[in-house]
């Protein structure tokens, strides 16, 4: 396994949250994806993108609803294991199509390989500019998923926007801590790469764009913040979930004292590239300790 993979495939096993919680959240997925087919005209190829674990979402009513369903992630070991845990008949199985893909194109660069042992090297932040732009080139004109341009009626982007290559960058750079370099130097590193964040969702969206059909619709997850199962600002948001007004006014307060964040931009993003329709907020339950307060949006491609 290449080493973007491997850091996925870890993260992908991490997840182990309640098993009823988590069949709650498909449940309230599967109602809204069912009122999204019923408005599309056809409902031929359906797409998930970042599939994993599949603990956002029912791969059952997929199959039900699509005569294709392509599966998507860098991660295909976790899906194929995911795919078994389903009693599907063999003429179920034929709709099923696996695509590994490296969503920003980190992978395709080499970017993490040597990251470490190179920025260890670096002694000033020109150096450090000069190694993460080298790793960089050429990635304004990645893509993925050309074979299948304006080709999927229905695409399904599970909550993973804060997961594009910046948390691995994270782990990188504790790595580095625990090394002993510079704390001001990693700083840099991370802004850096905070700021290339843009960039590459902004690529990320760009691909989902094309390869959604004209006239198609896309159900976008995002994780907009991480709460304490228990804590005041849990039960707050918990009592208030129903209620979009309540929700924007915590929104906006968390914003202001946070600003926003990688899962807030991707969404922003897709909203200047589709037309929004419906939006929703979700609890996507993590573990016993914590959970995920989610924003749901749907676009349809005119």
């Amino acid at each position: 396994m290449k080493k973007i993979e491997i850091f996925n495939r870890e993260l992908n096993q991490s997840l182990s949250s309640d098993e009823k919680q988590m069949n709650v959240f498909k449940q309230q997925i599967d109602l809204i994806m069912k009122s999204v087919c019923e408005r599309l005209d056809h409902c031929d190829k359906s797409m998930i993108i970042g599939t994993g674990k599949m603990n956002d979402f029912s791969l059952t009513f997929f199959v039900k609803n699509f005569k294709k369903v392509i599966l998507t992630d860098i991660d295909l070991n976790t899906v194929n294991e995911a795919v078994k845990e389903f009693r599907f008949t063999e003429e179920e199985l034929l709709k099923l199509e696996t695509i590994r893909i490296d969503y920003t194109g980190f992978e395709k660069n080499g970017f993490f390989t040597d990251f470490k042992e190179r920025i260890v090297n670096c002694h000033s932040f020109e150096k450090i500019d000069q190694v993460i732009q080298s790793k960089l080139v050429g990635l304004e004109e990645y893509s993925f998923l050309k074979g299948y341009f304006e080709q999927v009626d229905l695409i399904y982007i599970s909550p993973i926007y804060t997961q594009l290559v910046y948390n691995q960058l994270l782990h990188e750079c504790a790595a580095l801590r625990e090394s002993g370099y510079p704390e001001h130097m990693i700083k840099y590193i991370e802004g850096i790469m905070l700021d290339e964040m843009v960039g590459i969702i902004e690529r990320f969206n760009e691909n989902i764009f094309k390869t959604l059909r004209p006239g198609g619709e896309l159900v976008a997850l995002s994780d907009i913040f991480q709460v304490d199962i228990g804590s005041r600002f849990y039960l707050r948001v918990k009592n208030g979930i129903k209620s979009h007004e309540v929700m924007d006014e915590i929104y906006e307060g968390y914003k202001e004292k946070y600003g926003i964040g990688l899962g807030d931009y991707g969404l922003l993003n897709l909203d200047e590239k589709l037309k929004s329709y419906l939006s929703r907020w979700l609890i996507w339950p993590f573990d016993d300790k914590s959970a995920f307060i989610v924003k749901l949006k749907i676009y349809k491609k005119i």
